[in-house]
């Protein structure tokens, strides 16, 4: 037997045998609770007699933690394995560019990047095939890689450094309602 053992068992008994204890079983209970808890002798231990490391296993536990901002993609804003619907829009094809996407499921998001946007305005108006469906311009990435946003579903935005935008659009979180659908793109100059 373990020498620690010994001496709580010995102090236990010592106790209840002064009648010091009201509850020695529910004490006895709660020590042994503890020691179980802090025994850290077999974890991490491998079985040095087998040398077949497919059959060691650690009993460690390990948590990956992850910094959001730093490992999230900020251009998508959609949960992983999700299709982002992609559509590339010339600057030169502008003052008027009419647009219709199709989003399959509620976790989607359409990217419409503007490549070579020169400074000034950009209006942009999306509308979807269902009157009642949560559809949002969710954010504006600029060419520097900072973003800008949420927005709603019309908006006038100053263009400030030439170069590539995208516009992400797909529902917001803070509403109810179905996103799935047609979208209706509209971007003018």
């Amino acid at each position: 037997m373990n020498v620690y053992w010994a001496s709580y068992i010995l102090a236990i008994k010592k106790i209840i045998k002064n009648k010091q204890m009201k509850y020695p079983l529910l004490f006895l209970a709660a020590i042994c609770w503890l020691l179980s808890c802090n025994n850290s002798s077999n974890l991490g231990k491998t079985n040095e007699d087998d040398d077949s490391s497919a059959d060691r296993v650690s009993t460690r536990d390990s948590v990956v933690v992850v910094d959001s901002i730093t490992a999230a993609d900020t251009t998508s804003a959609i949960m992983p394995g999700e299709p982002v619907i992609q559509v590339t829009v010339p600057a030169e094809t502008l003052p008027v560019a009419r647009l219709v996407r199709t989003i399959t499921s509620d976790m989607q998001s359409v990217n419409v990047t503007i490549t070579d946007l020169d400074v000034g305005q950009l209006r942009i108006n999306i509308s979807h095939s269902k009157p009642d469906a949560n559809i949002r311009i969710s954010q504006i990435v600029k060419p520097d890689g900072s973003t800008d946003g949420p927005f709603g579903q019309q908006l006038v935005y100053d263009i400030k450094q030439k170069g590539n935008y995208t516009l992400i659009i797909n529902k917001s979180n803070m509403a109810s309602g179905s996103q799935t659908g047609d979208v209706f793109i509209a971007l003018e100059r």
